[in-house]
């Protein structure tokens, strides 16, 4: 015979029936509960929780591979071109013309779809240039424009994910009443289990397919506008940097997860009213219908090394919005910082003399 006891969800004492009230009352901390509660409360706790989603993976599965490693013949002047495994597109350094490698572009490693450039590079150079203006403490070559030379413009390789998943999400809130009387202050506090469960559609949630791209700084840039994807065509990459994908979509899976659950808590969240407090307690997603496509999303980057710290400035080169940290130079902090000390002192010093006719 199998035995079970029955513990207080809030404290986790015993509980016992009480006939009087005909439920179960925890002498611990005074609350009680009718069986159908606890019933309801031991369903959610052996509740399924966070699982992995199924995904269909688009795209080709055969693409030839490069022979030589790293050595090309520009098409237009002949010159060798060194360029790593990962590159798609790159400018001849000596004909400036743009090199499309086709192994790199074509079978597995072709796109399904991009977002050409919208944003021209004198557009983006002046959108950078105007957020660098004015910050005195950036480094001495920020300050007569050659930090221009190094935005580039970049195809970056993302991984989008599609899908119509069943939500379930069990909260716990609580209803918390105060008021007081000549001795004391008392304070009421309601525990409730809320439940919400519906069906949510995800359409291209973005994920980089690029081990050098930071997270934030892509997610940072986001939302893209889709409704201007168009099929892959090599001739959007001329005049642009473009790497292939080195993050596989199995890889990029993980935190397509944690974006879709993000989002869903988020809106399930916000239908959950009335409550003091309400706590994700468990949330369960699951679909069996999802698809993945890989994309070449437009960006405009810069990339500086300063003081052992790597720093990317990134602008969405669809939308124009800009997102990333500048470095600092040192000398100029301490510069400053020595300024407005040495200010502070003086300011000090006159306010003494005004109020006390003397020197401090």
């Amino acid at each position: 015979m199998d035995f079970e006891q029955y513990k207080c969800p809030c404290c986790g004492a015993a509980l016992e029936f009480s006939p009087k009230t005909q439920k179960l009352s925890c002498k611990s901390c005074g609350n009680q509960y009718d069986t159908e509660t606890l019933k309801q409360y031991k369903k959610e706790e052996e509740a399924p929780k966070e699982q992995d989603l199924e995904w269909e993976y688009q795209g080709g599965t055969k693409g030839a591979e490069r022979t030589e490693e790293g050595k090309y013949i520009c098409p237009s002047c002949g010159a060798q071109i060194e360029a790593d495994e990962n590159t798609v597109s790159t400018t001849c350094p000596y004909c400036d013309n743009v090199v499309v490698i086709k192994e790199t572009a074509s079978g597995k490693y072709e796109p399904d779809m991009m977002i050409p450039f919208q944003i021209e590079g004198d557009k983006a150079r002046q959108m950078f240039e105007g957020f660098c203006k004015g910050k005195r403490l950036l480094p001495k070559n920020f300050r007569d424009k050659s930090y221009l030379k190094d935005l580039k413009g970049y195809y970056v390789p993302y991984w989008l994910f599609d899908c119509k998943a069943d939500v379930k999400m069990s909260f716990d809130a609580t209803r918390v009443r105060t008021w007081s009387d000549s001795d004391y202050h008392y304070v009421d506090t309601s525990y409730y289990f809320v439940n919400r469960a519906g069906d949510m559609e995800f359409y291209h949630v973005p994920v980089d397919g690029s081990i050098e791209m930071e997270d934030d700084t892509t997610e940072s840039i986001e939302p893209f506008d889709y409704s201007q994807m168009t099929a892959f065509n090599p001739a959007y990459l001329a005049g642009y940097e473009t790497d292939k994908y080195d993050v596989d979509a199995k890889t990029a899976k993980k935190r397509a997860k944690e974006r879709l659950y993000a989002s869903a808590e988020q809106v399930v969240r916000g239908t959950v009213h009335g409550y003091n407090t309400v706590i994700t307690k468990w949330r369960n997603l699951s679909s069996d219908s999802g698809k993945v496509h890989y994309a070449l999303l437009p960006v405009w980057m810069f990339e500086s090394v300063y003081g052992g710290k790597k720093y990317q400035f990134a602008i969405n080169g669809q939308t124009g919005k800009m997102v990333g940290e500048l470095p600092v130079d040192k000398g100029s902090f301490w510069k400053y910082l020595c300024g407005f000390t040495a200010l502070g002192t003086v300011l000090c010093s006159i306010i003494g003399i005004l109020m006390f006719g003397g020197v401090l």
